[in-house]
């Protein structure tokens, strides 16, 4: 089978487009050549392994040989995995938004050599439909538009130049205040879908930035209508289609606002966002169902997104067999004769003989009451849930003999530190080192293959690691290292969270306090991208600034309070123009107006304070930051407690608010009233 340039490239997408009649060249200088060379436009396709309508494109014009001859006479192409290159889909989703109001994948960018877009869509269907023209329509037209009018073209390339420049500058410096904080929780409950969860109308996204938001919210303003939001919401979406009910996971959103059909693919971020969501809301709520929904989570990720070598790979596709969700998916016979006519599963999830997706059957919960199935069938609740797990795990047993979805198997940086946080704050709100071992499993297999000393890299598959680190990378695996040493106290991984900080201010730091999402060594971009606002994850420079604080809380290094302060004053002025947009930076902004505390715990055993932190970890307190340990080990990374006395024969702790600390104390029980007043 005649293969192109993509057949030498690790990355799981590239490889999909390998045997393509298109002439597909990766990213680089090679391709730009060409195109200045031949006086050709680019056409760059941007989009990810289990994409689904990067799939139905692929099929209906890159595998079609007239559409291929047509673009490899018109054009230089170019493929681009988002998920490997984050800082080239950054700069061109950006400019769709800007030309079109929206964007999304597949993204096709027309430009030209210098890589100056000046057209981008979506997906273009085969013939024209869905008020969209036909793919070759689009590629005759602009082909044509670029060799007849070239002033046009280099018009609007600078226009759009331009607008990414203005959005990437932040030259005013304003300030936030608690009238903002209020502000936004009101812009929360506007845009809040009280019948079903969640915020907005179809398609529904979990929004994991707003809703860590509202947690802060709850805690710093005590308003119940803060939390309700998040548990309706949390609750709404485990019991809705959004939820593999059979295998657990999370789909990566619902085409509609009732939480009802999912687009049935699976990623590793949206499942480490949920878990540590549910973890958090655990915490506050102290409701069991919030740590099975995140337990459900772990579950499905030790089953099939983990590598034999502790890693967690990326995602799975909504496909297979050529059809979305037939995997998942089952018809009502098949219910009947796998279970029976008196199966209790199929009632509870809502099973219907026509069907809801297809004429197949998506699981949902949404109004249904276990107590009043078992009180309808004359029977336990506790037979019921019996009934109900052996039926489940029936349905998985079949399913897992089917031809399974596409997994993408690369390991990301950025995305490995999401779960590895969300494994380390699980096994220390659950008391459970089974989740502390699992994140540091995946933790060393990254220190192992994705970290040069103090520089990452952003993806490892089959040996092959490429990419320098991004924001995103160095800002969340230093979250993970925060997590980890939350959770166990171990210096080591301070330290590494304060090296890779040094790391990031170095190479990323914007000189008006904010952070470029490229190192200042990075290939040269049509411009260098700043990741201010949240998506489907908090934005890079959000996580950063927490990191900032946290650090800075727990070393005394005043210099990363400042600069985090800088950036609030430099993105101040955009945060007020779209609160709920910073919503991750507006959650880190709320915890100093938390009155943030510094709890200190000198003592030579950490057995002898085990049962104090167990207590203390069960409570979600963001505004505290933790040490424990000998003064020798802990002078070494906090300074600051070289004037503090050494325990003599109990462990004795400090805290400390407002620059001053309370007296010590080896009374630890009253110790923890106090924390929690």
């Amino acid at each position: 089978m005649a293969t192109n340039r993509l057949i030498n490239e690790k990355s799981p997408y590239l490889l999909q487009h390998a045997t393509n009649p298109v002439d597909w060249y990766p990213w680089g200088e090679e391709a730009f050549a060409a195109a200045r060379s031949a006086n050709k436009p680019i056409f760059l396709s941007i989009g990810y392994s289990t994409c689904h309508w990067c799939h139905v494109l692929a099929h209906e014009s890159f595998e079609d040989e007239e559409t291929a001859r047509m673009l490899n006479d018109r054009f230089i192409s170019i493929k681009v995995d988002r998920e490997e290159r984050p800082d080239i889909d950054q700069i061109y989703m950006t400019a769709a938004q800007l030309m079109n109001g929206q964007g999304g994948w597949p993204l096709s960018v027309f430009m030209s050599p210098d890589q100056t877009p000046f057209y981008i869509g979506t997906y273009f269907p085969k013939t024209p439909q869905f008020n969209r023209p036909s793919f070759r329509q689009v590629l005759l037209q602009l082909s044509e538009h670029y060799r007849t009018d070239p002033d046009k073209i280099k018009r609007v390339g600078q226009e759009i130049i331009q607008a990414l420049t203005a959005v990437t500058t932040f030259d005013s410096e304003d300030s936030l205040d608690e009238a903002l904080v209020h502000e936004t929780f009101d812009q929360a409950m506007r845009q809040f879908d009280v019948e079903n969860g969640g915020f907005g109308t179809a398609p529904k996204f979990p929004s994991p930035s707003l809703l860590t938001f509202l947690l802060d919210y709850y805690r710093f303003a005590e308003d119940e209508t803060a939390l309700q939001m998040v548990m309706r919401t949390l609750t709404a979406m485990r019991d809705g289609g959004i939820t593999d009910h059979v295998g657990f996971g999370l789909y990566r959103y619902t085409v509609d606002e009732r939480w009802e059909i999912p687009h049935f693919e699976k990623m590793l971020y949206d499942n480490a966002l949920f878990a540590t969501l549910c973890i958090e809301t655990y915490q506050v709520s102290g409701r069991e169902r919030f740590k099975q929904y995140a337990e459900e989570i772990f579950a499905y990720i030790e089953r099939d997104l983990s590598s034999p070598d502790g890693a967690f790979y990326s995602a799975e596709d909504a496909d297979s067999e050529g059809r979305e969700g037939l995997f998942y998916t089952f018809t009502f016979d098949e219910l009947t004769d796998l279970l029976g006519q008196e199966a209790v599963f199929p009632s509870l999830y809502q099973a219907t003989p026509q069907g809801n997706f297809e004429g197949r059957i998506v699981f949902r919960r949404t109004g249904q009451s276990i107590q009043q199935l078992a009180a309808d069938r004359n029977t336990s609740v506790q037979d019921i849930l019996i009934q109900l797990e052996q039926e489940r795990r029936t349905l998985l047993l079949l399913r897992s003999q089917r031809t399974r979805p596409f997994r993408d198997d690369k390991v990301l940086t950025s995305w490995n530190a999401l779960m590895i946080s969300a494994y380390a704050k699980a096994g220390r709100v659950f008391n459970n080192d089974r989740y502390t071992e699992r994140a540091r499993q995946a933790l060393t297999f990254l220190e192992t293959h994705l970290m040069n000393d103090d520089r990452l890299h952003v993806r490892y598959r089959q040996g092959h690691v490429q990419g320098n680190g991004y924001l995103d990378d160095y800002s969340f695996l230093t979250e993970a290292y925060l997590e980890l040493h939350q959770t166990t106290q171990y210096i080591p991984y301070l330290k590494q969270a304060i090296r890779l900080t040094e790391r990031m201010i170095g190479d990323f730091s914007d000189e008006d306090g904010s952070f470029f999402f490229t190192s200042f060594e990075d290939d040269t971009l049509l411009v260098r991208p700043k990741d201010v606002y949240d998506g489907v994850k908090p934005a890079g420079n959000s996580t950063a600034v927490s990191n900032l604080l946290r650090l800075s809380q727990l070393t005394g290094r005043t210099g990363y309070r400042d600069q985090a302060q800088r950036s609030f004053s430099t993105l101040a002025s955009e945060i007020k123009s779209q609160p709920t947009g910073f919503a991750s930076l507006l959650s880190v902004y709320t915890r100093t107006l938390m009155e943030p505390k510094e709890l200190i715990v000198l003592t030579e055993s950490y057995e002898d304070v085990a049962s104090f932190l167990i207590q203390l970890h069960q409570r979600r307190l963001p505004e505290l930051s933790l040490l424990v340990g000998s003064k020798t080990d802990l002078l070494e990374i906090a300074p600051f407690l070289a004037t503090y006395d050494p325990p003599t024969q109990q462990a004795t702790a400090y805290l400390c608010h407002d620059f001053q600390c309370d007296r010590p104390t080896t009374n630890l029980s009253e110790l923890f009233q106090k924390i929690m007043i």
